[in-house]
């Protein structure tokens, strides 16, 4: 079994072939100049340029479907589990329904993960790591499916006029109306695997408590999985330790950058976290 997926679910290079997945990247054009996401820009890159011309947006393009039938092709003689960034956000998952529909073989299957970043990055690590230990598909599908049933993400921000800039935030109209004075909370809706109102605050600090509740009042003192990521905010990250000291029974991974192409549309600012039940993984892998 061959595990695909697109540089939405943050994995470095390293990660990526110690799991034996293999990473198709995004474009991403800013002033002029185009980048394949994870090959020549990472996101700290962008951020700095970001920082550097504030007042300039960048672009982003999912995989082509020529890209993926590309990969896919590579991996005729296997079956191919194909991970993708929520369709809800990007056309990566029409992109690799599209590709799998030209080759006309039952051997990919391709899985809209309604999630993005760290989330992503862990149903794509189980599928992984269930390919390694000889899982059926079926299995491993279960198995993915039950980690991202489990897992919750969630971003805030200082400054939203990238997100705004996008267009993906248009359907969040409470978002739009108050944005000049509140900090707002963005999840993920598992329903259509867009972005949702999960909440606002008027400061940066209340931001990150507020998302540190949430997490408790979802999973209690579970002992968690915990992901921190942010594009060019180490504040913000310090806010949201401080605010898990105390409240969350978590074990952090290490602190990640927004992947790409969602920091691209969130802008330097943006800091968040991605949580699930540790309980989740040693179940599956016991």
């Amino acid at each position: 079994m061959k595990i695909v997926t697109d540089a939405a679910a943050n994995l470095t290079p390293e990660r990526a072939r110690e799991l034996g997945v293999t990473v198709v990247p995004f474009q991403v054009t800013f002033r002029g100049q185009t980048y394949k996401d994870g090959v020549d820009i990472q996101p700290e890159d962008l951020y700095r340029m970001y920082i550097e011309y504030p007042d300039d947006y960048s672009e982003t393009s999912q995989p082509s479907v020529g890209d993926l039938k590309t990969v896919y092709e590579q991996f005729a003689d296997e079956d191919i589990l194909s991970i993708h960034l929520s369709s809800g956000l990007s056309g990566a998952y029409s992109s690799a329904e599209h590709a799998a529909r030209i080759l006309e073989r039952e051997n990919v299957t391709v899985v809209d993960s309604r999630t993005v970043g760290p989330a992503l990055g862990w149903m794509v690590e189980t599928a992984a790591r269930g390919a390694k230990l000889g899982w059926t598909k079926e299995r491993i599908l279960e198995a993915v499916h039950k980690v991202g049933e489990n897992t919750i993400t969630m971003v805030a921000f200082s400054d939203m006029k990238h997100l705004i800039h996008s267009g993906r935030v248009s359907h969040i109209k409470s978002i739009i109306a108050s944005i000049l004075r509140i900090k707002p909370i963005i999840g993920m809706n598992p329903e259509d695997g867009r972005y949702s109102n999960l909440g606002q605050e008027m400061t940066l600090s209340r931001a990150a408590h507020k998302m540190v509740n949430i997490v408790h009042a979802r999973f209690g003192d579970q002992k968690l999985r915990l992901q921190l990521m942010h594009g060019s905010n180490l504040p913000g990250v310090e806010l949201l330790r401080e605010a898990v000291r105390g409240t969350l029974n978590a074990v952090e991974e290490q602190l990640v950058p927004v992947t790409l192409v969602l920091g691209a549309h969130a802008g330097p600012t943006v800091f968040g976290l991605a949580a699930a039940p540790l309980a989740v993984f040693d179940q599956l892998f016991a």
